[in-house]
């Protein structure tokens, strides 16, 4: 079934696509939900309408997303895990670690910005990428510290 998108869906298309999409995913989900509409004369017209939205909407987005980017670039975050004699971490730091410490900083952003792969095992010091957009990326420096000083890991004499 051949339907017009109102809304952009992720893995489908953006508004004002035409898609070809099952007549029981389209019944049953995208027409009920206001989601989709069928391809007629007055709909092209309307769905031409919210296609320009649309465009100026992720426009604005994509401004605010380099602003974000921009405002984090270079940003040096902190990161206490606990840690043996020799630096290996007991687990590992990841995303929602990161999106942690960068909230007690004053920087919320989401887990699932942070790319971090595969998670960090050691102490030390790590470049990371936020992204927001494919056009909004930030580089951060991460330090992966030891909640307890090295001092009173090792044995003392």
């Amino acid at each position: 079934m051949e339907l017009l998108l109102q809304r952009t869906i992720e893995k489908l298309g953006k508004a004002g696509d035409l898609v070809e999409v099952s007549a029981g995913y389209a019944r049953n989900y995208l027409l009920p939900h206001g989601l989709a509409l069928k391809p007629t004369q007055r709909n092209l017209k309307r769905v031409d309408e919210l296609r320009a939205i649309a465009r100026q909407e992720e426009f604005l987005r994509l401004q605010e997303f380099q602003g974000r980017a921009q405002t984090l670039d270079g940003l040096e975050v902190t990161v206490k895990a606990r840690a043996n004699e020799i630096g290996h971490l007991f687990g590992s730091v990841g995303p929602a670690d990161v999106a942690v410490a960068m909230k007690e900083i004053g920087f919320a952003v989401p887990d699932q910005n942070i790319l971090l792969d595969p998670h960090i095992k050691e102490l030390g010091q790590y470049d990371l990428e936020v992204r927001f957009a494919d056009e909004a990326v930030a580089r951060i420096k991460l330090t992966v510290l030891s909640e307890t000083p090295l001092e009173d890991l090792l044995p003392s004499d």
